[in-house]
């Protein structure tokens, strides 16, 4: 008896499965006195192996309680998602606070902060919970949400009043808030808060006083601000600083070939940190650049398919970076494009089901992008999901 093996191939969006069917043949033989004689059969097996990639959709999950925009997402260590304060239109500015369960898809209403704020920082500790600090009418008050009782209270007040700032959690554990503004003053002091003593201090000043700037916290443990604005005509800036937790001082680094604020800036895999889009001399920018920590230099790489402002930037479990909504000379877009850190190439991906800009996105557990409320023509308490990237 041969065997023949014919292999069949199933394809999945998901996993990739091979099954094996075996058949049998049989062979016969005639001998005579004189002659011997034998024939066979003989099989060949070919087995044709097809992936199926996921193709990425953007699908509309539950709707939050209040429509918002400025406002702040945190993933929790049990992976909720923490939405806090905003502005909200007619609602005027916000105290409440949403959580989404990615396992049911739904919003429930958390208890409310003690002050209604946004354009703040929202910060997750080692210990879990949130720090909130800053934003527009609210004082220098900072206040911690406990996600065991699901409850916030005030903490010790930053020693200045800022919005439009940055906040950095560093490897020790302490919380680093630099630039933003003040009334119309422009900040270049930076404050430390230290979660075991709940207690603010001062630290190095930046180099440049900055606001809607970005703070990146790089693999070496030092924090690379980007760009900014300065607050007069010539607005925007391309100098770049580094903080160094060991000295509490900020030095200068390599400068942007772009000046820019209203950017992202993404944390990519390999160490190097991404920039792209954002405003300059009145004019929406699609230009990306690339910094390398080892040298200290911005290059710039491969520009958007389209220039946007106000948007969001998603390091993926793949290492690719998701740029999703914004806004443009032609208004709010829905658009939504992929970084290949590989091949330094952007690429349209799927679009959101709705325009959105000044919204909020955070990466699941389970590696999908969740993109939260924003505003278009009216705001918005939709959210969506981004899966396959």
């Amino acid at each position: 008896m041969n065997q023949s093996s014919i292999s069949l191939t199933t394809k999945s969006t998901t996993a990739l499965s091979t099954t094996t069917v075996t058949t049998s043949t049989s062979t016969s033989s005639s001998t005579t006195s004189l002659t011997s004689s034998t024939s066979s059969t003989t099989s060949s097996t070919t087995t044709t192996t097809t992936t199926t990639t996921a193709v990425p959709v953007w699908t509309l999950t539950g709707n939050l309680n209040s429509a918002r925009y400025y406002h702040t997402s945190s993933i929790l260590l049990d992976g909720q998602v923490l939405v806090t304060g905003g502005y909200g239109g007619f609602g005027g500015i916000l105290k409440t606070a949403e959580l989404y369960d990615p396992s049911s898809g739904i919003w429930t209403l958390t208890s409310s902060m003690n002050y209604a704020r946004y354009s703040h920082e929202a910060t997750v500790l080692a210990n879990g919970k949130v720090l909130i600090t800053g934003g527009q009418s609210t004082g220098a008050t900072a206040e911690l949400y406990d996600t065991l009782s699901a409850s916030w209270r005030l903490t010790n007040t930053t020693n200045i009043l800022r919005r439009y700032s940055t906040a950095s959690l560093l490897q020790n554990g302490i919380v680093l808030v630099n630039g933003g503004l003040n009334g119309s003053t422009v900040l270049d002091s930076t404050e430390l808060y230290d979660p075991s003593s709940e207690i603010w201090t001062f630290t190095g000043s930046l180099n440049t006083a900055r606001y809607y700037h970005t703070a990146t916290v790089l693999t070496n443990g030092m924090i690379l601000v980007s760009g900014g604005s300065s607050g007069v005509s010539t607005a925007e800036i391309d100098s770049t600083e580094l903080y160094n937790p060991s000295t509490q001082t900020w030095k200068f680094t390599g400068s942007l070939n772009v000046a820019r604020y209203y950017h992202t800036a993404s944390l990519l895999t390999n160490g190097k940190v991404l920039i792209c889009g954002g405003t300059s001399n009145n004019s929406y920018l699609d230009s990306s650049e690339l910094y390398d920590p080892s040298s200290g230099l911005w290059t710039l790489t491969d520009s958007l398919n389209t220039a946007r402002y106000y948007h969001t930037a998603s390091l993926l479990t793949n290492g690719k970076v998701l740029v999703s909504g914004g806004s443009d000379s032609n208004g709010v877009l829905n658009s939504a494009e992929l970084y290949d850190p590989i091949s330094e190439t952007w690429t349209f991906t799927s679009n959101l089901t709705n325009k959105r800009y000044l919204h909020a996105a955070s990466v699941l557990t389970n590696g999908n992008v969740l993109v939260i409320a924003g505003t278009d023509v009216s705001n918005l308490k939709t959210a969506e999901l981004y899966s396959g990237g």
